[in-house]
């Protein structure tokens, strides 16, 4: 009876060692190109959201398409 169950166990064991190896991992296909993106628009960009103090103590932000200060009030004035 013992030498029935070694037999069966080392059956088994044998045969686990034999297996086929698993099947190796399906290969990604490559994605298609993508389109370019979309061409940036020449004008209506946002500025920065800083400020320049001016010297009567008021504050003025960038504006327009360049984005560069606006004038400081009284400035041209002397």
């Amino acid at each position: 009876m013992r030498f029935a169950f070694a037999l069966v166990a080392l059956s088994l064991a044998l045969g686990a060692c034999s297996a086929e190896p698993p099947a190796a991992k399906p290969v990604a296909k490559a994605l298609p190109d993508a389109p370019p993106p979309p061409p940036m628009p020449d004008e209506g960009g946002a500025c920065a959201a800083d400020v320049r103090l001016c010297a009567d103590g008021s504050y003025v932000s960038r504006t327009g398409v360049a984005c560069a200060f606006a004038a400081c009030p009284g400035a041209g004035a002397k």
